[in-house]
């Protein structure tokens, strides 16, 4: 079977469904790697896949091959890197699950060390001011405690965006794992987002590959290479059903560690949360001094009194902004800063949200009003 180059029977492995890692241990290993899986003569492959119990035309080597072609086309035009369980690049925790992709996409640098530690922080994406704070906080604690832990999430709203912006503002990497091919960006608002994260030695990740469709359940299936790349998962504010939930029992099967923020018995968006620790599944942690334990960090003081984090507040910010600009329309962001006491640090983000949530509208000159 002719094969131009190894990338191409890289990429033509990821194209081939049901082929994983499950199935790439016994079958690969008898071909000889991903390249040799595409060498095999019709005859050996045949007889490897009555050996292996498996029906030849699940495996349409040749079609692979040539939409491997046109994939090509698409990674090299829009500067997508590609990396096989084979190789070194590929993530060392990732490599010890059972059901994880044989080629991984990738923009940015994935580059790391045996003595970085990876956590995943992911929630919904209808997050509170409260829990976005929370993660900011913990985040901006474990920086001035000297510990960086490489950030894994989803780039979605809510608690994803609010993860990797954290991030970047405490100098961590951060790394988002998307459920499409890397030619585009999803949601479209987070464009400028991931920019910043491939700025800031980041990267964005994916098993899929351009050419392929986007499917919903794509952003499921992408739950297990966040939950397998970390050495634990925090879950940050959660209901019981959701993408957040399947990421930490993914996570509790691989045998990692998960956490998870409780929150008010009568919260719908905390319900999942106080379920994992119930269950067991999850740590209940407070402060960031609880997640660098679990991480496995050694104890660090910080130069301020860490301060609880504040579970249960009864004021949320973001109502705050969204009252004062129904109560006195269009509003700059100077004003909303002096009605409001929130600073230019914080206010900026609240703003954001609010518009990402679809209450507010931005105005040209720094303005904003509430949506009818």
């Amino acid at each position: 079977m002719n094969i131009d180059n190894i990338p191409q029977a890289q990429v033509a492995a990821s194209l081939i469904p049901k082929l994983n890692s499950t199935l790439y241990l016994p079958l690969f290993d008898q071909c000889g790697g991903i390249e040799g899986f595409f060498q095999e003569s019709t005859e050996t492959f045949n007889a490897l896949c009555k050996t292996f119990n498996i029906l030849p035309e699940q495996y349409n080597r040749t079609q692979a091959l040539e939409d491997a072609k046109r994939e090509l086309e698409e990674i090299h035009r829009h500067h997508i890197n590609i990396c096989s369980i084979e190789g070194q690049n590929y993530p060392d925790l990732l490599k010890q699950c059972e059901d994880v992709p044989l080629i991984l996409y990738y923009k940015g640098n994935i580059h790391t060390s045996c003595e970085d530690k990876y956590l995943a922080i992911v929630g919904t994406r209808h997050s509170s001011t409260r829990y976005q704070n929370l993660v900011d906080s913990v985040l901006t604690d474990i920086q001035r405690m000297e510990h960086h832990p490489i950030i894994v999430s989803g780039l979605a709203y809510g608690i994803d965006a609010v993860a990797h912006r954290a991030s970047l503002k405490n100098g961590l990497r951060t790394f988002a794992v998307l459920g499409h091919g890397l030619h585009t960006i999803y949601p479209a608002a987070h464009k400028r987002l991931a920019d910043s994260i491939l700025e800031s030695d980041g990267a964005l990740i994916s098993e899929f590959p351009c050419i392929a469709n986007t499917h919903p359940s794509n952003f499921l299936k992408r739950n297990r290479i966040i939950a397998g790349m970390c050495q634990a998962t925090l879950v940050a504010e959660s209901a019981i059903k959701g993408g957040a939930m399947s990421t930490a029992r993914i996570a509790l099967s691989y045998n990692r560690d998960v956490m998870a923020f409780p929150g008010r018995p009568d919260d719908p968006y905390s319900a999942g949360c106080n379920t994992l620790i119930k269950e067991n599944v999850a740590a209940l942690v407070e402060n960031s001094k609880d997640i660098a334990r679990i991480l496995g960090y050694s104890e660090r003081k910080i130069e301020d009194p860490q301060l609880k984090l504040d579970l249960f507040g009864d004021l949320e910010k973001e109502e705050q902004i969204l009252k004062l600009l129904r109560q006195n329309g269009d509003l700059y962001i100077d004003q909303l800063s002096q009605m409001s006491g929130e600073t230019g640090g914080t206010l900026p983000a609240l703003l954001l949200q609010l518009e990402l949530e679809g209450k507010i509208l931005s105005l040209p000159g720094q303005k904003y009003t509430a949506k009818k």
